[in-house]
């Protein structure tokens, strides 16, 4: 066989490839639909400014190894584009028969969407969509009749399929409204279907899946922006092919993807994120530069690697996902969901190589690990949430304590499993110790703790005051998040009778020193009143941390005011350093 790659660029339009007569499926290996606001933007605008069309599109590189025998040349890059035109495209035709004129939608259809079957003499989609969003775009982008404002997505593919369509229904529907003649409207989408047409392209044709596994990979340092995901889903899958017509590799890649939960982060950040965090939870630090290579240089039984991914991954999206009811099977559960629900909260991400490596063999440690985790909740929260201090050195630790417990235990005499994942544990705590920051850093920090409007920010306000009123005498107060607000003892919005204006008090009414904890009915009751009305809602509250406040403000007379909000700020700084979070 000859592995020599040999490719044939020719210069074409988009004319000649998506609207001519060949047929485009997108193969097991790639990536999802994956463009966003930032992209269609870019597209959109370039458009605009091409009025004469042609502008240059980038290359487009084809497999067309089964074309012959099945029809289909496979798209190995350059489905975000060709993807993106056709639900520009389906926006075309659907104003067109907005317009009333269904002889032109059709016509719109059968250039750009759908081609005749010249040999079967059937209706044939350009482009087949692989399978985690097929059904959805036929149904709403390549069928003429469905409105997919009206649609529901189920996944976050889906929903950028329907975001990025009304985006350009929005656009076109603004430029239509400039013009008062239908005709000149009609006018207007042709000229638009022209200038896509005319879009110019580098067309690259292969006859060897072998040979285009090889382009999809090499594509992401010829300057396209293919993630670890990408290339490592392309080399499971090439190094995993369907057997016995079960595709094994695929079901599982699926559902490692469904099982990573979404941290915010631009798509593709996720899954990269997870893939290195895997790997330096059990084999070595890198970066994530260096990702991809040290995975495929070290791996040999894909199959097994692909397996234990994918049982990884059911491991994260426990961590980031689970409720407390998931642990109930676990001893100390409560407590463990109770601190991975924190660091939730906190939104600090690098404790998970630790996390990773305990769940993974938790059945082998042969020791409670409540401890160890509850220890990084209160480094984290100390660490990262209050000093925001660098994330890299925590990272390095964590790695390095995760692969000794997986040495442990793949390596370790049985026996002395305990008592060396015990050894393990205090090592991993002295340095820990080490790298916490001093009570002058943390204390510098902790002025700025005020209350914020944000979800995350009330959730992190409420853990830090819930967990500082645990210190009463019973020792658990358990406080519901969920019929719990946080209220300012003086109001954000101060009644006249506190003699004060918003202007007057926002540098300080916000600090945690003027904030407790109050049911929501209470705190509802409570509102803006004078502080000597205000005390009869603390005094009904079952929370200790307010028979304190109250205590507080019948010695002070009743004043509360800048000076007095400023030194219980300061008294609940030591106590949350030397006592609560205390390691």
């Amino acid at each position: 066989m000859n592995n020599q790659l040999v490719i044939n660029p020719r210069e074409k339009t988009i004319k000649d490839v998506l609207f001519a007569n060949d047929i485009f499926r997108i193969p097991r290996y790639q990536r999802a639909y994956a463009w966003g606001e930032d992209d269609i933007t870019e597209f959109w605008n370039d458009l605009i400014v091409s009025e004469e069309g042609g502008f240059y599109f980038g290359s487009l590189t084809f497999n067309c190894e089964e074309q012959s025998e099945t029809g289909w040349i496979d798209i190995i890059d350059g489905q975000q584009r060709l993807l993106t035109i056709t639900i520009l495209a389906g926006v075309i035709r659907d104003l067109a028969r907005e317009l009333g004129n269904d002889k032109v939608a059709d016509k719109y259809q059968r250039h750009c969407i759908i081609i005749s079957h010249l040999k079967r003499g059937d209706d044939t989609y350009r482009i087949q969509c692989s399978d985690s969003i097929r059904d959805y775009f036929q149904e709403y982008i390549q069928e003429a009749r469905n409105d997919i404002r009206e649609s529901k997505p189920r996944t976050p593919e889906e929903l950028r399929v329907k975001k990025n369509y009304i985006f350009f229904y929005n656009k076109l529907s603004a430029e239509l409204d400039r013009y008062i003649n239908k005709s000149d409207k009609e006018k207007y989408l042709q000229q638009l279907i022209e200038i896509i047409a005319e879009l110019q392209v580098i067309d690259i044709r292969t006859t060897s899946e072998e040979h285009a596994y090889q382009i999809f990979e090499t594509t992401n340092a010829r300057g396209l922006e293919l993630s670890v995901g990408d290339l490592l889903k392309n080399t499971v899958f090439k190094n995993i092919g369907v057997r016995d017509e079960k595709d094994v590799a695929k079901e599982l890649w699926t559902d490692i993807e469904n099982n990573i939960p979404s941290t915010g982060a631009a798509y593709g950040t996720d899954m990269a994120r997870f893939l290195r965090y895997y790997w330096i939870s059990k084999y070595k630090f890198v970066s994530q530069k260096q990702l991809f290579k040290e995975i495929k240089r070290e791996i040999t039984k894909w199959d097994d690697f692909l397996s234990d991914l994918h049982t990884a991954s059911e491991d994260y999206h426990r961590l980031l996902e689970s409720s407390e009811y998931d642990w109930l099977d676990i001893k100390h559960g409560y407590k463990i969901h109770k601190s991975l629900f924190t660091l939730r909260i906190m939104r600090v991400l690098q404790c998970y190589v630790l996390l990773l490596s305990i769940l993974r063999n938790y059945q082998r440690l042969q020791t409670d690990p409540l401890r160890i985790i509850q220890l990084i909740e209160k480094f984290t929260f100390l660490y990262s949430a209050i000093c925001k201090l660098p994330g890299n050195q925590p990272e390095n630790i964590y790695s390095r304590y995760a692969i000794a417990i997986e040495n442990v235990i793949q390596k370790g005499n049985t026996k002395k499993i305990p008592g060396q994942i015990l050894k393990t544990f205090e090592d991993f705590k002295k340095e820990l110790v080490d790298l916490k920051p001093s009570f002058e850093v943390f204390k510098e920090s902790f002025d700025d703790v005020s209350y914020k409007s944000s979800e995350q920010g009330r959730q992190l306000m409420k853990y830090i005051l819930s967990e500082i009123n645990n210190l009463d005498e019973s020792g658990e107060y358990k406080i519901d998040f969920n019929v719990v607000n946080i209220e300012h003892i003086l109001p954000q919005t101060p009644d006249k009778a506190w003699g004060l204006t918003k202007n007057e008090i926002k540098g300080y009414v916000n600090k945690l020193g003027n904030l407790t904890l109050l049911h929501e009915k209470l705190n509802s009751a409570a509102s803006s009143a004078p502080i000597k009305e205000k005390i009869r809602y603390f005094r009904k509250s079952k929370i200790p941390m307010n028979e304190k406040l109250v205590q507080r403000l019948v010695a002070s007379n009743y004043v509360w005011n800048k000076e007095e909000i400023e030194n219980r700020h300061n008294e609940l700084a030591e106590i949350a350093y030397k006592r609560v979070w205390n390691f």
